[in-house]
């Protein structure tokens, strides 16, 4: 188990963006592991809240506010607590994978398909990085419990996204029509948008889907300087070789994409996203308010076992 400040990745933005072969390509680092899509994470920052209110209920006589304990101090110990059970199921997928010394073998090494956890059993791998879409609308709270992680914000285009969506069972997945698709395409970039926003360029990598596909090592060690890692040529190699998207039809329907009533708001947002190169302390405050308030309003009504909601 790791015992440094948690310092995780996180990476927000729509589905069908890269973030599912970013998770994997960063996963090859020596210093960042990969984890399958959590959602229970998101799940614990939404149970913070509602337990954090129970604590606080009634003033001297509930435990945490008789000593006006912090929320923000409440939710980097569950932080804490989290970091630790993602490097205990690390270890029990390493044996799982490897055995006992966790070591790849020679043919898993000469596999170019098989998806590595780590590659050498000395890789420290105190870092990891999640891919979760879900994230996407939880990043207040994430950034609250750990106060050290990043974020990195896929962007694609709205019309390459609702094609990938339109054929993603082609890739293994569900199909998805292409209003839903849009409405997904919207709902995740404005939250992911307002994080950057909020959390500002430190915090925040924006990831251009286009770059994914042409020039991958550049990209890539952009990435590692901003995560304060040294390059790795294991994460460019593996982009290299893994990237793909279904639906590559998006030229084909571009023109009918039109007729969806939303679609030019999201063509207007993907436009003023792009073209913006910085951010004034005020739209940075509503930004920060944006991502509070939808943290907050997914955990409206979800009370816990004796509290209300």
């Amino acid at each position: 188990m790791s015992t440094s400040t948690p310092r995780p990745v996180f990476i927000i933005g729509a589905p069908r963006s890269g973030t599912s072969v970013m998770t994997w390509a960063l996963g090859q680092h020596p210093d960042i592991q990969p984890m399958p899509e959590t959602a229970w994470i998101a799940a614990e920052a939404v149970a913070s809240l509602q337990s954090f209110k129970l604590g606080s209920a009634r003033g001297e006589f509930s435990h945490l506010s008789n000593v006006s304990f912090p929320f923000d101090a409440f939710l980097e110990h569950k932080g804490r607590a989290i970091d630790a059970v993602v490097h205990d199921a690390f270890a029990r997928r390493l044996k799982d994978k490897y055995g006992e010394d966790g070591r790849p073998s020679v043919d898993q090494l000469a596999d170019p398909e098989f998806l590595h956890i780590r590659l050498h059993p000395d890789h420290a791998k105190s870092r990891w990085v999640d891919g979760a879409p879900i994230n996407t609308f939880y990043t207040w709270a994430l950034a609250q419990m750990f106060p050290q992680a990043q974020f990195l914000f896929h962007l694609r285009a709205p019309q390459g996204v609702i094609a990938s969506l339109e054929k993603f069972d082609v890739a293994g997945g569900v199909a998805t029509e292409r209003e839903a698709a849009l409405g997904l395409w919207l709902e995740h970039v404005r939250a992911a948008w307002n994080t950057e926003r909020a959390l500002g360029s430190d915090r925040v990598f924006r990831v251009e889907f286009d770059r994914l596909q042409s020039e991958p090592d550049a990209l890539m060690g952009e990435i590692c300087t901003f995560l304060d890692e040294p390059s790795c040529l294991e994460c460019a190699a593996f982009l290299n070789r893994r990237l793909n998207s279904s639906g590559t039809h998006q030229n084909d329907i571009r023109d009918t994409l039109d007729q969806l009533a939303n679609f030019s708001e999201a063509e207007a947002l993907y436009h003023t996203i792009t073209k913006t190169l910085s951010t004034t302390a005020q739209e940075r405050k509503e930004a920060e308010r944006y991502i509070r308030d939808r943290f907050e309003s997914l955990c409206a009504d979800r009370p816990l076992l004796g509290g209300q909601a």
